[in-house]
C-alpha cells in the first residue's frame, strides 16, 4: 500500500499512544473537514496490517512503525554539463537588447493560431 500524507499523519499519531476514533476527530486538533474521512482512513491502515482496533482504540503495529519510518530511496539523476558552464541560468539572452534596427519588428505582428490571431507577449 501506498501511504498517502494523511495515512502518514495518522500513524505518527498513533506512534506515541493509542487513541480512540473521537481522538482523531475531535479534541484540541485542527483536522477541518478532513476528519469525516479519518474513518476510512483508519480502515484502510486496518485492512493493510498497520493498526490495530482493540475495544474501540486503535494501536499501531510494528508493520505500522517499521512503515511510517522506512526511508524510500530516490534515484537522483546524475547532473549534465557540458563543461563551459559555471553558473545558474538567468535568461539574459531573452531580453530585447539588440541594437540592430528592425530586430524585433516581428513582434509587430499576430501570429495565427487555428481560426484566431495572437500578438505575441512583450517580455522587458
Amino acid at each position: 500500500m501506498y501511504l498517502k500524507t494523511y495515512h502518514k499523519q495518522m500513524l505518527r499519531r498513533l506512534e506515541h499512544k493509542p487513541s480512540p476514533l473521537k481522538g482523531f476527530t475531535h479534541g484540541d486538533q485542527n483536522v477541518g473537514n478532513v476528519s469525516v474521512h479519518f474513518e476510512n482512513y483508519l480502515n484502510d491502515l486496518q485492512n493493510f496490517g498497520y493498526v490495530v482496533c482493540i475495544e474501540d482504540v486503535w494501536h499501531i503495529t510494528g508493520f505500522g512503525l517499521s512503515a511510517l519510518h522506512e526511508k524510500k530511496v530516490v534515484a537522483t539523476p546524475t547532473k549534465m554539463s557540458n563543461g563551459t558552464t559555471t553558473e545558474f541560468y538567468d535568461g539574459k539572452e531573452l531580453k530585447q537588447t539588440c541594437a540592430r534596427i528592425g530586430a524585433y519588428d516581428f513582434l509587430k505582428y499576430p501570429s495565427k493560431f487555428g481560426d484566431h490571431l495572437r500578438y505575441p507577449r512583450i517580455y522587458l
